[in-house]
């Protein structure tokens, strides 16, 4: 079966940018955790979009499992350009993955404004099942559209 993991982003709101520091290891453990409870549900597909944050500690905690486990990183990336922008070590850490990745897709050659919604469609397309990450009060175009096509959702809140 196939999952989209989703982010509203909050996570990158918290005052602290250093990931070695708390919040962001309490995080990505209740992320792996999550991650792995659904892949023993049956869940060994996982689609992302690779933004930085959640979504990239995701794919990092999927390539770790792929070592030992039979599952997939599948990548809709919203534009071309997406990492232009990050710091050294997060375009690194974005390229890793999608050379580790086992589908890599990009739903637009340039930044749109629509661009990320397009990425979300074409996950939610392939899903059985969508993972929000963050505040379950605020509604994403992901959760809206996985409502429309009869797609379950589950939230992990942070």
């Amino acid at each position: 079966m196939t999952c989209t993991i989703i982010s509203n982003v909050k996570e990158l709101d918290i005052a602290c940018k250093n990931e070695c520091r708390l919040p962001y290891p309490e995080i990505k453990t209740r992320l792996r955790s999550k991650i792995w409870q659904l892949y023993r549900r049956g869940y060994d597909r996982f689609w992302l979009n690779c933004e930085y944050g959640v979504p990239l500690w995701c794919a990092e905690i999927i390539i770790a499992l792929k070592m030992y486990n039979d599952i997939g990183l599948y990548i809709a990336m919203p534009y071309e350009e997406q990492a232009t922008d990050w710091n050294e070590e997060h375009r690194e850490r974005f390229f890793n993955v999608h050379a580790r990745a086992d589908k890599v897709i990009i739903t637009s050659n340039y930044y749109t404004t629509d661009c990320c919604d397009l990425a979300d469609i074409h996950m939610i397309d392939d899903s059985d099942m969508i993972l929000i990450v963050g505040n379950d009060t605020m509604e994403l175009f992901g959760s809206k559209y996985a409502r429309e096509k009869n797609v379950s959702t589950e939230y992990l809140i942070l």
